[in-house]
């Protein structure tokens, strides 16, 4: 096949060949890049079955978003051949270079590979493979699994028969020898082959021939490795051997508790070696000469003797360890005489960069030890990483993809996030493991964690305050917007050291004040009336007898008596130049319990462009030059015009545009002080539906003519928070989504005036479950809606017959989002939790619905889900694409004992 170009790829030349199939590298002549490809081996093609499971099972791993998973970009078809398209990796198999690695590097490995699974295993992925082949260690020293989710196929192993025990002879895990059920901790057994192998020099069971190693593998416990090696350290050997437990409740029980295991034993390790290096045992004036594992003593030696020894590199490390160690005995001890402002910054992880969207995704654990914070990577994808401040290195956690505004635990052990494309509250072991759900949050902004296990929280963007037990469970609402001061959002809640008060950011919006902003106080006592204690714009917290803020674009602190609840004195700068967000109203800084404060510096951008993107996430045009605040673009039935709304930075409002692509010119359609967002199109293309929260905060769905005239007519006026989002082809109904109290979110249909449907129509439910259901879209006859539903315990897509009643059909696997059709139904898109755009190939009829081809299209690189506007013949794709595709992101700055500065004045 190598000179042959498949579909759009190029082969170069074959990288492989076993029982899973042929790998090739390739060019894809598309997006100018190599990747490699995995071909059905013909055995496997033949039949119709396997060829579905290989399909299922990619569709799986392409869900995997890790930097030690090996990306998969899509599955395709072309030329009746069925292949996966998997990133290219530059590297050695762990096969080839296993025998040149020290302990150390061995155990890097060790922790890699167990996040890598750590990964898989929370979105319930076994890999059923692990050895050295199929571990790749790149050239910057990532390691990377490869071949997830694919060995669950017949021919995967290499010593293994066609349809017979799935996995590779010596390391394989017991249960699977004998064909029993699997689950991750199979992967754990393996693994812990791995690094037996790594640190021994040779494998923990051995035989002639399969029958004797597969014996040894489930009755013949391995020699310790320390038995082999003297030198070995114990404690790594308890490691491994509870890996190869034989009986699965025995072993580790996750793969984030081996890779944590493994970097408290690299830490441990690295402390004892610094204290052996430079603890002095000689006499005045004599070096000891000792080599023996980081021993040696620095004595009264001559600076020309440490050159000598080139020991002096080691001094040099030594004195900044010593730094570091002052450092925090200086912030740790908890004195207040004189005390000197220390300033430090924190970088980006390799090859990333801090998220700065949504203003600033960092949180200081509470005894300020710890920084928790989002990074992307090179494609725009972006998790959750944990960086100690006493290291180098920061650790990604697994299960927090796409995650916003962090906060900890008052005892800094766990991590809240929302999970804003799936609308959930989680939580997260700061150490490693699979993340728990806590409660719905369509669009969270900002919580906040109490001594006694309660999490205040603002669930979505137009709310007030509600609470939450740490465990889980049903929110309960704390605060209500203030009708009076028409208060549009209450955010970013802050507990005080009662643990029963917290501050948060109010925002309100008027005729006679378009832009309130004021930092208030309530109680977990809903007797208390809310206080506002100052007006200054943004998210506060308190610390050391200060409440902390930005004005200006200036960290300020004012003394806070946290009793009486209010300020006194004078307001004085802490840093100047720390970053806001407009959008948000989110300040970009956080403080621990103890005083340390991290902020990042300059104002993220809100900017955006609209642009036409093709099928293959190719730039093809800027719709328009101009540079603002977009949101929601939605093209206009004939694709002649779009309907998008825009953030006004002066009145921090948004409201909805119009911009003609023919003619090239824009229009404005609202103008009201309150908040106008999520467009939609009538079927015809003469009038837009907006959401509106003009009625004192509560949103109600809105109608306008798109030529301006006739003003903005309310349609609907519920007690519950509403968004529309689709318009029948006929044009007599409307469809939205509402929440309730006992069935969540809802779908429902609103009947439009029409010559035959009376102005007063009521609505009506189309779906009420005891799950989320979101985000409907009539198909282009009218007889299907789709939806997004996480009655799988995770959102994805679905289609319904409309009116009904009828069966749903379950179109996404693996996570699915913001549903639309191309104009002539053949074709479904939706968009995954990582903002990668996928296609659906539709065949339906008046009582059916099948679905065909499913294809990866693109990754949104820089934008936010629900930013895609498909044109009619589904060629292109209008994408509000963000600025921040421009800038790199500003590092993060600490400071400590910035307080004393302002006791000395």
């Amino acid at each position: 096949m190598v000179g042959q170009i498949i579909s759009h790829y190029k082969i170069l030349e074959k990288l492989g060949e076993g029982g899973m199939g042929v790998v090739y590298k390739a060019q894809d002549t598309t997006l100018d890049r190599f990747v490699a490809l995995k071909f059905l081996p013909e055995h496997v093609s033949a039949s119709a079955d396997d060829t579905a499971r290989f399909i299922q099972e990619a569709q799986a791993a392409a869900a995997l978003n890790h930097p030690n998973i090996c990306t998969i970009y899509g599955i395709e078809q072309a030329e009746n051949k069925n292949f996966i398209v998997m990133e290219f990796v530059e590297g050695q198999t762990l096969q080839k270079k296993k025998s040149s690695l020290s302990t150390k590097q061995a155990i890097d490995v060790g922790i890699q590979v167990a996040e890598g699974l750590a990964a898989a295993h929370e979105k319930g992925i076994v890999h059923r493979d692990i050895k050295p082949e199929n571990i790749m260690i790149r050239k910057d020293e990532i390691v990377q699994i490869m071949d997830f989710g694919l060995a669950k196929l017949r021919g995967a192993s290499r010593l293994t028969k066609e349809g017979t025990t799935v996995g590779t002879v010596g390391y394989m895990s017991p249960e699977q020898v004998q064909g029993q059920d699997l689950d991750h901790r199979t992967d754990i057994f393996s693994l812990g082959v791995v690094l037996y192998e790594l640190f021994a020099g040779e494998p923990p069971f051995k035989g002639v021939h399969e029958t004797a190693i597969n014996y040894e593998t489930v009755n013949v416990d391995p020699p310790p490795v320390s038995s082999l090696k003297p030198e070995f350290k114990p404690d790594l050997d308890a490691i491994v051997l509870e890996c190869l437990r034989k009986e699965k409740k025995e072993r580790f029980q996750s793969a984030a508790e081996v890779a944590r295991q493994l970097r408290r034993f690299r830490k441990e390790t690295s402390k004892r070696s610094i204290a052996q290096t430079y603890a002095s045992r000689g006499k005045p004036g004599s070096l000891d000469e000792q080599t023996a594992e980081g021993s040696g003593s620095l004595t009264n030696v001559s600076w020309g003797q440490k050159f000598k020894k080139g020991r002096l590199p080691w001094m040099v490390l030594a004195g900044f360890f010593f730094v570091i160690a002052l450092w925090f005995a200086l912030f740790n001890s908890g004195k207040r005489g004189e005390q000197r402002v220390l300033k430090a910054t924190i970088l980006p992880p390799a090859n990333a960069e801090f998220l700065t969207l949504g203003g600033g995704q960092f949180a200081l654990s509470p005894d300020g030890r710890r920084l928790v914070f989002a990074a992307t990577d090179s494609t725009g994808k972006w998790m959750l990483y944990i960086r100690s401040l006493d290291s180098f290195q920061a650790h990604p956690l697994a299960g927090t993809e796409g995650a916003w505004y962090p906060f900890w635990s008052p005892d800094s052990r766990f991590i809240g996030f929302f999970a804003q494309q799936e609308g959930k509250l989680k939580k997260i072991d700061a150490n490693g493991g699979p993340p728990q759900i806590l409660c719905d949050s369509p669009m969270g902004r900002g919580g906040s964690w109490n001594e006694d296990g309660t999490i205040v929280f603002s669930p979505a963007t137009n709310t007030a305050i509600w609470r939450v037990s740490a465990s889980g469970g049903t929110p309960v609402r704390v605060t209500r917007l203030d009708a009076k001061r028409h208060e549009v959002n209450e955010r970013y809640p802050f507990f005080l050291p009662d643990g029963k008060h917290f501050l948060y950011s109010a925002r309100a919006q008027s005729k006679d004040q378009p832009n309130e902003e004021t930092i208030c106080v309530s109680s977990l006592d809903s007797t208390e009336e809310p206080k506002i204690i100052l007006r200054a714009s943004g998210s506060a917290a308190y610390a050391n007898g200060y409440l902390l803020f930005v004005r200006d674009q200036t960290l300020m602190a004012q003394a806070f008596d946290a009793n009486r609840l209010q300020v006194s004195g004078d307001e004085f700068p802490v840093a100047e130049d720390v970053g806001y967000d407009k959008t948000l109203n989110r300040s970009v800084f956080s403080v621990s319990k103890n005083g340390l404060v991290a902020f990042e510096k300059g104002t993220p951008s809100t900017e955006s462009q609209l642009v036409w993107f093709d099928r293959s996430g190719k730039s093809v045009g800027v719709l328009d030059n101009t540079i603002q605040a977009y949101f929601d673009p939605c093209l206009s039935p004939d694709g002649k015009k779009v309907a998008v709304e825009i953030f006004d930075p002066q009145s921090s409002n948004e409201d909805i545009w119009i911009y003609d692509i023919v003619r090239k010119m824009w229009t404005r359609l609202t103008f009201d002080p309150a908040t106008d967002w999520e467009p939609v199109w009538s079927a015809n293309g003469t009038r837009i539906f907006f959401v509106s929260d003009r009625r004192n905060g509560k949103s109600g769905i809105y109608e306008t003519d798109v030529n301006g005239q006739g003003g903005n007519q309310l349609l609907f006026a519920p007690d519950e928070d509403v968004i529309a989002t689709s318009c029948s082809p006929d044009g007599k109904y409307l469809a939205y989504f509402s929440g309730d109290s006992a069935t969540k979110l809802d779908l429902w249909i609103l009947p439009l005036a029409t010559t035959k449907t009376p102005s007063n129509a009521k609505p009506f439910p189309f779906l009420r479950t005891q799950f989320n259901e979101a985000w409907p879209s009539f198909s282009p006859d009218g007889k299907w809606i789709a939806y997004e539903s996480d009655e799988s315990g995770s959102f994805e897509v679905y289609v319904r017959p409309f009116p009904g009643p009828g069966p749903e059909v379950r179109i996404s696997a693996n996570g699915g989002l913001r549903p639309q059709w191309r104009k002539d139904g053949k074709e479904l898109y939706y968009e995954t939790k990582d903002n990668t755009l996928m296609a659906v190939e539709v065949k339906a009829s008046r009582t059916e619905f099948n679905t065909g081809l499913v294809r990866s299209l693109f990754h949104e690189q820089y934008g936010l889900f629900g930013d895609i506007g498909a044109a009619a013949d589904g060629r292109r794709f209008i994408v509000r694409l963000t600025m921040e595709v421009k800038t790199a992101s500003p590092p993060i700055r600490l400071a400590e004992n910035w307080n004393s500065e302002i006791e000395k004045k």
